[in-house]
Formats: C-alpha cells, structure tokens, sequence
C-alpha cells in the first residue's frame, strides 16, 4: 500500500509550557524562548526536509506560528487543520500541572486512564476521539496531490502521544523503549495510508536534533 511520509513536529515553547500549566484547546501565544526556538529551528527544518511539498498545521496559534515559519522558509502557504488540534481536556485546561490531583481529581483520573473513550469531564474529548481525528487526517493527506510525497505537519504534545500509542510496527516500538518527553520542536515521522492508519518511525521519535546546540529550553509534553 503506497503511503506519505508525515514529518511531525511539536510546536514551539508557549507561554503555558513555561509555567507547566495544562492547554488543551486553550490558545496562549508562544513565548520569548518559543520564537527564540522558531527563529533557530524552521530554517533547519525546512532545510532538512526541503522535498516536503506541503507544510499542515493545527489552528492554535502554538502550532501555526510555528508551521508558518517553516512554510515561509520552504516558500510554501500554511495549511491550518483543526484534525491536529490538541485534545480538548475540559476542567484540567487553564490549570498548574502540579495541582490537577486534588484540585479536579475526577478530570484528572480520566485524563490518566487507559480508557480510549472515556472523555475528560467539562467538555473534554476522548483518546479515541483524537484517534479519529488523526485518522480523518491521514486519508486526506494521503490521497489526491499528496499521495506518495513528504509533507510536514505540526501539532501538539498530546496528539504525538496518541500517534505513538496507535501506530503500526509494533516490534520497533518495543526496542526504542522510549521514556523521554516529546519536547517543543521535536521531530516525529510517521507513514500514513488512505485507510487512515499510520506507521511510526520509532527509532528517531521525539528527536530534538534541530535545537540540539540551542540554549533555548526543550520543555517536557505537558499532555502524554
């Protein structure tokens, strides 16, 4: 089955991952260190992947202001999708990290679970609804003028768990033995087919090779 391969990344650090507060489809701006990493890293994603015929991103701005920079360095147009919003986290979103236990401990008990369908209480989406999404996403990319190609794609902390968690190639997963957050402007590479599957390259997953020499802070996924 031909697939496209999907160049993923995280978006840059936003004014909520500096203060480990929970986002979800909340839309703060990017911070002073998040353009400090856009500034650095689209250029050298863009030139590492300039085969990439199309640039995709979320709406929320974390997302787009950073997929913009790099379409801009790749002369191509941003393509904005709400299929890689981040998952909806209802009561939890606005809140500190470090308080979600006690202060909302049924939202929290959810956002934890194994559950795939169970949805965050407070208007809060399932992990299977943002599977749903995902795959929405592959069947569009990977048919008409994209179908074969490389394209990028930047989206959320929480939506590269999710693409970790369902993709194929189980074997390699379990030898990458990953355990090392999904950090801002991490690159993560999937091959996605028009049944709406996907087949993660875990061997790279979560590289952070474009700010490796960067003094700009690599903040951990505040929604794995």
């Amino acid at each position: 089955m031909p697939s496209t391969r999907v160049v993923f990344f995280r978006h840059a650090q936003s004014e909520f991952n500096a203060r480990h507060s929970i986002q979800g489809q909340l839309d703060p701006p990017l911070d002073e260190t998040g353009l400090e990493q856009v500034a650095l890293a689209a250029p050298r994603a863009a030139a590492a992947h300039d085969d990439a015929v199309a640039v995709f991103s979320s709406d929320l701005r974390r997302a787009s202001v950073t997929g913009r920079a790099i379409a801009d360095a790749l002369d191509l147009a941003l393509i904005e999708d709400a299929n890689l919003r981040e998952r909806h986290l209802g009561d939890l979103q606005g809140l500190e990290r470090a308080s979600l236990a006690t202060s909302v401990p049924s939202a929290f008990k959810v956002w934890k679970s194994r559950d795939r369908n169970a949805a965050v209480p407070g208007g809060g989406e399932s992990s299977a609804g943002v599977d749903a999404r995902l795959s929405a996403f592959f069947q569009t990319v990977s048919t008409g003028n994209y179908a074969g190609k490389k394209i990028i794609a930047v989206t959320h902390g929480g939506v590269l768990g999710r693409l970790f968690a369902g993709g194929a190639n189980r074997e390699e997963k379990r030898l990458c033995q990953m355990r090392r957050g999904v950090g801002n402007f991490a690159e993560c590479v999937v091959d996605a087919y028009d049944d709406g599957t996907w087949r993660c390259h875990y061997s790279g997953w979560a590289s952070g090779r474009f700010l490796e020499d960067s003094e700009a802070t690599l903040q951990a996924d505040d929604v794995a």
